[in-house]
């Protein structure tokens, strides 16, 4: 399979005249047969601008010629995903160096996407980091950065430091971490030569003579313009050669005319000292210089969240080998190594206890919680501390894989991203520059013509150059994006991309799976009941099916019978239905049956028999468990699950929030109603199926409601995926989390309203900042053009906008999340904790 290629078209094809056609061929999946490929090829080809496809589902792949004019790579894979074929692709990380305002974003996106094979180039500014998607066939990434080279940055790709290697690389000794030492040095310079200007500005200002003379103001902006401006000199050659315009152009220019027409008047008019510009040039480009190292300082706190991740990653690991121990860098620990952790270090693998035993304190990474005691055979999170023992390790995952690797790629995958608005906000920006130009010359001409002052005028038109630098537009949402996804991953919480921001601010119901969610997910059996009386046999069965379960249903019961010496049989086969319970064989052929009554009744089983015993096992607060034998009803167990201590409050916190709350549950009637009435929840759904559970949510879009759903067990991944918004907490399964939009890493409810609170909050920055940058554009340009602003003023006024922006989305890492009730909480009471604290014994099974 070759990369795309630009081709001329046969002759005689039909086309719009805008040629060179362009071929492209794409690898895909998901496009099985004949008759799928025939149905990707008809809808490609009524697609505009698509002059001839060729689908070949046994090369995988789909061929396209494209009128460019008509139709880009980017619009012809959002088609192809419509048709649920998925594009083999590839993503680049590349680290930006020089982009100083969202027209240097723009700029640097047209010349990625300009490169063949690239379907979407995501800029995110305050990372200083490009994500390009080409496809997997086109992977040339000394391509890609060779466009931005040409367009005029420095770019270098990023490895295993990820999002935030460009500001590592660029730490700062000195003034304030984010900014260079170089930058920092030169800042320090044209500050110490800047302030005898505006000293001797202000005095003349004020009507005495001058502190020193035009000579000197002369000679003191030359080494500010040479020494601070150069690197803005050298950016607006680099946008005139590629003929774009961004803000080092209109840096330039308004010092460069400030500081030209001073030098033009001085000559020609050696006595004309007091209508001289020279301290105005310096000026700017101190405040200018200012500006940006302030906003480098701020910037580089709303990374501090994703840095301090990034610093749990272990850079080797103890790895014993035949009885010794050998130092391996983390990327080479494979599966199944043993690696020895010393007391008070960072364990660096994910992986299972095989010997010792020692407490680990995971809050670094799920935002709190205390130290918990692992021994032989509990699982282990790398980048978590362990105490004062020593444990040996068994490697489950890979470095790549590992737990802290994927919350890493979730935040900078969602840092990366764009606002809905943030393509308005590019086109604007792209546009701005050249008006601005327009309006300065206007207004230099205007004031020629009503006032005839050219002083006055050159005054107005340096002024509107200045004030206008559309830099605070370019950081209003990555900044607040950034700041926000870093303080939520502090807390344990990880938002998967911008769209679940915006989903999550628009949520008022919200819809709470029970077991594992509202309650702690370890449940324990309280009674056995068998129709014949024989308990011990009900109790063998059961334990014998569920041998090959890891739902906390079928532990409790393996649990319950291993404290009663029920050894079980042997299993022969095990299928689990999510939602209902489990069907096994076991020795002899027997089927076993265990679940609740959807399962009993839609297997056909007699559930008359039992009804004397129902009001036993559903008593307040329990779940009842049925057990079938070769299709016959022969009891069930009752099962209690405690109530999370803080579900309570984190309820009342939602519904303060004016969300609705309901409960949609896979267990009976009896646990989940009384779960709801210690909650103060007056909808819940009980023997609630997947199917189920989805249906409820689509009924609930029907009527305009934003749904949020919350759950951690393989049934509820089809809810999650079909709400607005899918919520996964810490202990969810592989599936749930893929399919939420939002994942908790700690398991107490209080994450929940968390999770919508640090949202809702990041949204609200984004749309903040936004308004303030376009409405300080919107006043500073006609006050500038007015002349009511110096252009010493609107420097200022111009480095304090962006800063202003950048200051208020850092107020974002100082959100603090709620945190969990250490006690159960005095409210209606919890039969399960009750049972769990003495209230009820379990019942002996013989």
């Amino acid at each position: 399979m070759s990369a795309p290629q630009t081709e001329t078209p046969p002759e005689g094809t039909p086309g719009t005249g805008h040629g060179p056609y362009r071929r492209v061929v794409l690898p895909v999946s998901g496009m099985g047969d004949t008759a799928a490929a025939h149905r990707v090829a008809n809808r490609m080809r009524r697609m505009d601008g698509v002059i001839a496809v060729e689908a070949s589902p046994a090369l995988d792949a789909v061929t396209l010629t494209l009128d460019p004019a008509r139709a880009t790579l980017p619009e012809v894979v959002r088609e192809l995903e419509g048709l649920e074929v998925a594009v083999i692709d590839a993503l680049v990380p590349l680290s930006i160096r020089g982009m100083t305002s969202s027209a240097c974003v723009a700029r640097v996106r047209r010349a990625l996407e300009g490169v063949d094979g690239v379907i979407e180039a995501q800029i995110n500014p305050v990372l200083n980091r490009a994500d390009v998607r080409l496809i997997s066939t086109a992977r040339d990434v000394e391509a890609l950065m060779q466009a931005v080279r040409h367009a005029g940055y420095g770019v270098t790709p990023l490895g295993e430091h990820g999002a935030v290697a460009d500001v590592e690389t660029a730490a700062v000794y000195g003034f304030g971490a984010g900014a260079s030492r170089v930058e920092s040095l030169i800042l320090g310079i044209v500050g110490v030569l800047t302030v005898p200007l505006l000293a001797n500005l202000a005095w003349r200002v004020l009507g005495s003579a001058p502190l020193f003379g035009v000579t000197w103001a002369f000679l003191l902006s030359s080494v500010v313009l040479s020494l601070g401006g150069a690197r803005y000199v050298l950016g607006a050659w680099r946008a005139i050669e590629s003929r774009a315009a961004t803000m080092d152009l209109l840096v330039v220019l308004g010092s460069a005319s400030a500081y030209f027409y001073s030098v033009i008047a001085w000559i020609a008019v050696p006595s004309a000292g007091r209508n001289l510009y020279f301290e105005t040039a310096a000026a700017i480009i101190a405040f200018v210089r200012l500006g940006k190292w302030l906003e480098a300082v701020v910037k580089h706190g709303t990374t501090r969240a994703i840095r301090s991740l990034m610093e749990l990653r272990a850079k080797s690991a103890r790895v014993i080998r035949d009885g010794a121990l050998v130092s391996k860098p983390i990327e080479a620990v494979a599966v199944g190594d043993v690696v020895m952790v010393k007391p008070y270090e960072r364990i660096p693998v994910d992986g299972v206890v095989v010997r010792g035993e020692s407490t680990v304190d995971a809050s670094m990474i799920t935002g709190a919680g205390l130290p918990e005691d692992k021994t032989v055979g509990d699982l282990v999170t790398g980048g978590t501390m362990n105490g004062g023992g020593t444990l040996h390790v068994e490697a489950s995952r890979a470095a790549a894989d590992s737990t802290l690797a994927r919350i890493i790629a979730l935040v900078e995958e969602a840092q990366a991203r764009r606002v809905p608005l943030q393509r308005f906000i590019d086109r604007t920006t792209t546009m701005f520059v050249p008006v601005v130009l327009g309006v300065a010359a206007f207004t230099l001409f205007a004031w020629l013509a009503l006032e005839g002052n050219f002083s006055d005028a050159i005054n107005a038109a340096v002024s509107v150059l200045v004030i206008a630098c559309p830099c605070a537009l370019g950081l209003a949402a990555p900044t607040a994006l950034v700041a926000g996804t870093g303080a939520a991953a502090k807390a344990g919480i990880l938002i998967r991309d911008i769209d679940s921001l915006e989903k999550a601010y628009r949520v008022d119901t919200v819809l709470f799976d029970k077991t594992g969610t509202l309650t702690e997910g370890r449940p324990f059996v309280t009674s056995v009941e068998a129709l014949d009386g024989d308990v011990s046999r009900l109790l063998y069965l059961a334990a014998s099916a569920q041998q090959g379960n890891e739902h906390p249903l079928g532990r409790a019961i393996l649990e319950y019978a291993e404290n009663y010496g029920i050894v079980p049989a042997a299993l022969k086969s095990f299928e689990a239905m999510p939602g209902r319970g489990v069907r096994a064989t076991i020795e002899g052929q027997t089927t076993i049956l265990i679940g609740n009554l959807p399962l009993m009744e839609s297997d056909g089983v007699d559930m008359t028999v039992g009804d004397w015993i129902a009001p036993m096992l559903a008593m307040k607060g329990r779940s009842a468990i049925w057990v079938a034998e070769n299709g016959r009803l022969i009891g069930g167990l009752s099962v209690c699950d405690p109530m999370r201590v803080d579900a309570r409050r984190a309820v009342s916190a939602l519904q303060k929030d004016r969300i609705a709350c309901a409960i949609v549950s896979g267990d009976a009637d009896s646990a989940v109603s009384s779960v709801a009435e210690a909650l103060s929840i007056k909808n819940a759904f009980c023997d609630a199926l997947p199917e189920t559970k989805i249906r409820i949510v689509r009924r609930l879009q029907k009527i305009g409601r934003s749904v949020a759903m919350v759950g951690d067990g393989i049934n509820d991944a089809p809810a999650l995926a079909q709400a607005d918004l899918g919520i996964a907490v810490g202990s969810a399964a592989d599936a749930a989390l893929q399919s939420a939009d939002i994942t908790l890493l700690r398991t107490d409810v209080i994450s929940v309203t968390n999770a919508l609170a640090v949202a809702r909050e990041t949204w609200k920055k984004i749309r903040q900042n936004l308004a303030l940058a376009f409405v300080y554009n919107l006043i500073a340009l006609p006050l500038a053009a007015l002349g009511l602003l110096s252009p010493t003023v609107a420097g200022a006024a111009m480095a304090a906008s962006s800063i202003s922006v950048v200051f208020n989305a850092f107020l974002l890492t100082r959100w603090t999340p709620r945190l969990p009730d250490a006690a159960p909480p005095d409210s209606p009471a919890d039969p399960c904790r009750a049972a769990t604290q003495g209230g009820d014994k379990p019942d002996t099974p013989c």
